[in-house]
């Protein structure tokens, strides 16, 4: 039970952060980009938070809509939260109001944030 609560508070912590991580600029898009070719292109469901050896299971409600003109949207508990993205190497990451890199770890994605990653399926 202790686990379960301290995971709970833990993907909270993330998310609010994740939503409290707004950059001084931008969300609005980034006009002339095509990302269509991009895998990442997408919606893509929060599945599981991990804690170091520790999993749980998150439910539907956490989505990440990848737009191929490079713009795009987290919906959670804290609403939609609206930001833009850039590819780099092995994953990519967003700005505006979400500012977090993700990882490319096979068929997931991972948003690492201190000891705890917020592993996205794509759907």
């Amino acid at each position: 039970m202790k686990r379960f609560i301290s995971i709970a508070l833990i993907s909270i912590m993330i998310l609010s952060a994740l939503a409290f991580t707004a950059c001084g600029g931008g969300g609005s898009g980034s006009s002339d980009a095509d990302l269509s070719d991009s895998k990442y292109v997408g919606t893509w469901k929060a599945q599981s938070v991990n804690v170091g050896d520790d999993s749980e299971e998150l439910e539907d409600k956490y989505l990440l809509i990848i737009n191929a003109d490079g713009t795009g949207t987290m919906t959670g508990d804290d609403g939609l939260n609206e930001f833009t993205w850039t590819p780099i190497d092995g994953g990519f990451k967003t700005k505006g109001d979400m500012k977090v890199t993700f990882k490319d770890d096979g068929d997931n994605i991972k948003a690492r944030i201190f000891i705890v990653d917020l592993v996205f399926v794509k759907q």
